[in-house]
């Protein structure tokens, strides 16, 4: 119906099957279901992974040997980025040639483990954080800034919060920082800044009576003394 969009590549072949089968029909109507009233066909879906039985007469199973949805997956070969040097080392020792770099590299390289073929890096009272590469970090920081999370907090929060969700990339700080400023929803519902552009200037009178406006109408009588 387009409605939502099929992010899985999985749930994508199937959605062009059910779309191509959808054309041998005259009219078809999408109907949405809540979970509570989807009990049965939830059961149904899960006695694939069951053993057939044969005391359930009522029940008929079938194998299908070929997949109803072939799933072609293609790895691909992501740019390099601040983890490759790491990750080379980790796994294959490579070094720099050269040697200050090196001797940097080899005291980095003790905050970092690579756990079947993920950088994560260590800490010392929190849990491994996932290694993120910087094309996967956008879609982790709009879940957390205004997807699944929905907080809209700054860009400190931001990065602390990542950490929280076991997270990790080297400039998170800076990258939270500059997606903040760019939500709209951020700066369309934000408060405005009172504050004036510049500070303050007192600015002193040479002649303060002059501004107080006194006015001496008479002489004052002459007191005692």
């Amino acid at each position: 119906m387009g409605a939502y969009q099929a992010r899985d590549s999985l749930l994508q072949k199937y959605l062009v099957r059910v779309r191509k089968l959808s054309e041998e029909f005259d009219e078809v109507t999408v109907h949405h279901i809540p979970r509570e009233r989807n009990t049965r066909a939830d059961l149904l879906s899960k006695l694939a992974s069951i053993k057939p039985g044969t005391r359930n007469r009522s029940l008929i199973q079938g194998l299908v040997k070929e997949p109803t949805v072939t799933l072609h997956v293609a790895q691909a070969t992501d740019p390099p980025s601040w983890m490759n040097p790491i990750m080379d080392f980790l796994e294959k020792g490579v070094l720099p040639e050269d040697d200050k770099m090196a001797k940097a590299l080899r005291r980095e390289v003790a905050k970092y483990a690579v756990i079947q073929g993920q950088l994560f890096k260590k800490g010392l009272s929190q849990p491994l954080l996932k290694c993120l590469h910087p094309d996967q970090t956008d879609y982790v920081l709009s879940e957390v800034h205004e997807g699944c999370c929905d907080h809209h907090i700054g860009g400190k929060a931001l990065a602390r919060k990542l950490v929280r969700a076991s997270y990790y990339w080297l400039s998170m700080m800076e990258v939270s920082k500059e997606f903040v400023k760019k939500c709209k929803s951020c700066q369309e519902n934000a408060n405005f800044y009172r504050a004036p552009a510049a500070e303050l200037s007192l600015l002193t009178a040479s002649r303060p009576f002059l501004q107080w406006g006194i006015d001496l109408l008479r002489p004052f009588p002459v007191g005692p003394g």
